[in-house]
């Protein structure tokens, strides 16, 4: 059974259902059929595409800064290169978003971080990302009623799904976040599992403890760049509700900034329904109903929903896939014993030397693919 349901299985299940979604349920759910927004789709220019993916990148870009403050020592570059290839990994399986975790876990070490580092910077980036998308709702709310546009309605279960989903989250965080006594309650019943079964891992110094100094050092990570977390999630958000303003606008559907944002809040909300790779067909069919439903036409709408998703999901897969290529043929080249032998070593002491502990990472003139010389596999993080 685990062989008929191993990656490649589930790559191609999650893959027919999205396209089956896409397929039926679009023009369904848009009231048009496919000519239409094939033909749509053939309105931008290749000078229009290239702005756009320029776009893209910069989206990208100025989400870095949220994932370097969650693992100080991270280079701009190399936070790029964790963000591209677990997105290729996450968008290609359904529930993929444990995998991508993986694949960037094995990054972090290879370059130095330890575990515990990497466990914190995946659960603060997480945390900031599900705020964000949470609180958009309410943010896109506020603006109809100011603009006193009866559309609100419409958006009034999912406003209210979102700030009520963000008011929980909110409140589990910060009774987590103030005392230790339930994690070492729970620490203490996994110390108790554990040494009933031996193959259940067990903690030198108790669950309970390693779970208490965890939540400390996260709150103190937190403390010191909550502000660079939650901007650098802000400025990404806002990159990708351009981008979605300039798809709508190459192929010919109306681009009001309220429309682009209530399609926006949508996306963001439905993009945690991983129940296909990237939430592929589950996002597009909801992205364009609610663009008809708030007077958009049906074949520009769906045309532009599916040139926004090819390039924030679609493009991920074969630049995440390149990138995670470059760090596996850098990773073979370290391995190398050929190579280990003729390495040149500069003659002298180094300016920096002394200036980073055997878990830190390479200054910013090494190459963001390879692993540092000094870092020993299982070394304590730079954070």
């Amino acid at each position: 059974m685990t062989r008929i349901w191993g990656p490649g299985a589930r790559l191609v299940v999650g893959l027919a259902l999205a396209a089956a979604a896409i397929a039926l349920a679009l023009p369904r759910v848009t009231g048009t059929s496919w000519r239409p927004i094939l033909d749509a789709l053939t309105h931008p220019s290749a000078g229009q595409l290239a702005l756009l993916a320029v776009l893209w990148l910069a989206g990208l870009w100025v989400h870095t800064p949220s994932l370097t403050a969650a693992l100080p020592g991270l280079s701009h570059r190399r936070a790029l290169m964790l963000n591209l290839s677990g997105s290729c990994v996450s968008n290609l399986l359904p529930l993929g978003g444990a995998a991508g975790t993986v694949l960037n876990w094995r990054m972090a070490r290879a370059w130095g971080f330890g575990s515990a580092a990497f466990g914190r910077w995946a659960l603060v980036t997480n945390l900031a990302d599900t705020v964000v998308k949470l609180l958009l709702p309410g943010v896109v709310l506020c603006w109809f009623a100011l603009a006193g546009d009866r559309g609100a309605a419409r958006l009034a279960g999912p406003g209210a799904l979102g700030l009520a989903l963000l008011v929980v989250l909110v409140l589990a965080v910060v009774l987590v976040g103030r005392d230790d006594r339930a994690l070492r309650r729970v620490g203490g019943l996994a110390d108790r599992l554990a040494a009933r079964h031996p193959r259940l891992p067990d903690a030198p110094e108790g669950w309970g403890e390693r779970a208490a100094r965890f939540r400390a050092e996260s709150a103190d990570l937190v403390r010191a760049g909550w502000h660079r977390m939650l901007g650098g999630k802000v400025l990404y958000a806002a990159f990708q509700a351009l981008l979605l303003w300039a798809c709508l606008a190459v192929v010919g559907a109306p681009s009001a900034p309220l429309l682009v944002a209530s399609a926006f809040v949508v996306e963001r909300l439905l993009s945690m329904v991983v129940l296909t790779p990237g939430a592929t067909g589950v996002v597009e069919v909801g992205m364009a109903g609610a663009l008809t439903a708030l007077g958009a036409p049906a074949a520009p709408a769906a045309a532009g929903v599916l040139l926004y998703r090819a390039f924030v999901i679609g493009m991920e897969v074969p630049v995440g896939g390149l990138t995670l290529l470059g760090w596996w043929v850098a990773r073979r080249r370290e391995a190398s014993p050929v190579r280990s032998v003729i390495r040149v070593h500069p003659v002298g002491p180094s300016p920096r030397s002394g200036a980073h502990d055997a878990g830190s990472v390479p200054t910013e003139g090494a190459s963001p693919w390879s692993t540092p010389v000094s870092a020993a596999p299982g070394s304590p993080s730079a954070g």
